[in-house]
Parts: C-alpha cells; structure tokens; sequence
C-alpha cells in the first residue's frame, strides 16, 4: 500500500469514528442508552453495523468514548492554570464551564440528564465509570477546602446537584431562565457563604 492509500484509509477511518461517535451521542441524548441499538446508530452516521464494531466491540464502549472524549467538558479542572489563579477565580470558571456547556453543547447536556436514568447506564459506571466520579470529587474538594469549606464532600455533591438542575431546567426551557445572571447570583452565593465559614 502506498504511502498515500494508508493516509487516505486513516483518515477515512477517523472520519467513520466521528462519524459513530456523533450519532451516538445525538441518539442516546434523545432516546435514551438502552433504547438505542447499534443498528440505529449504523443508519444515524450512514455506515454499516460491521464498521461499528471494528471501531467498538459493544454500544458500551461507544458510550465510554463518548464520556473519554468530552470529559473535560462533562467536569472541568478548577486547576486549570492554578498557578495563575485564584481559588475564588477557579471556582468561577468552573461555574462559567459549566453554563457554557448547558449553552453550547445541548445534546451533551441532555446526554448526562438521559444516562441518569438509565439502569443499564448506572451499571456499566459501577464496573468502568468510577474514575471519572474519584477524579471529579478529588478536583473539587481542593478548591473548596481552598474557598474555606468546612465540609467539602457535602459542598461538592451541593454544587453537582445544583448543577443537574440548571441542566434540567435549562434544557427545557432556555428562554425563560436568565443563565447569566442567575450564574452570577449562585456565584456570589456559594462565594460569600464559604467566605463566612473560614
């Protein structure tokens, strides 16, 4: 093969990827993981069941891509740039990551509002999905031990709660919630509450 087949056959392999990767996430965002079938997902991103496979042994793993590749999205790093910032400023940009994506990124959104429901979902984070939740809890209870929280694991789950539920609300309905300045009043919320507490 030369050396122009094998650059054109990776990328028309990368390109089927993409292609799997987005339909996917377009249908378990709206149907639902388990209501989702491999064969649906083939028709979605126009290629065969086959090809599928030979990027991804099970739906399972097409889903673990999908939670590889926008983790970062799904849970920022409030220590990004921690040497450059402040604990008050990496919590804001956490918080502004975090609207962004309820805002830019719906279908990701309503993908983690659909897998919260989703038994089979819940199952496969049992045996494979712990070191997302280990890496997000241990991000967070840094920076707010670092804001002055006395009890951080609370804190933490206060604030992924109140998270799922801009995500519920907004994605709803988005024109009847003011996103920024409600963004700006739980900021200045959670900010002065931890500043009382050190």
């Amino acid at each position: 093969m030369s050396p122009r087949s094998k650059e054109l056959s990776k990328q028309m392999k990368a390109e089927s990827r993409s292609a799997i990767i987005a339909a996917a996430l377009e249908l378990f965002a709206k149907k639902g993981f388990s209501a989702t079938t491999t064969e649906q997902i083939a028709k979605k991103a126009r290629v065969s069941k086959g090809l599928i496979f030979t990027h991804f042994p099970t739906k399972q793993e097409v889903l673990l891509a999908i939670i590889n590749e926008e983790f970062d999205r799904l849970l920022p790093n409030p220590h990004e740039n921690a040497d450059a910032q402040s604990p008050k400023e990496r919590f804001i940009f956490l918080v502004d990551s975090w609207m962004d994506m309820l805002k830019n990124k719906p279908l990701l959104v309503r993908l983690t509002l659909q897998l919260n429901l989703d038994d089979e979902y819940r199952k496969l984070m049992k045996k494979k999905g712990k070191q997302y939740i280990e890496i997000y809890s241990e991000r967070m209870r840094e920076l707010l031990v670092e804001l002055g929280s006395k009890n951080p694991d609370l804190d933490s789950y206060l604030l992924s709660m109140v998270f799922d539920g801009f995500a519920s609300n907004y994605t709803v309905a988005p024109d009847l919630f003011p996103i920024d300045a409600i963004k700006d009043y739980f900021v200045d919320i959670m900010l002065a509450r931890w500043k009382r507490r050190k």
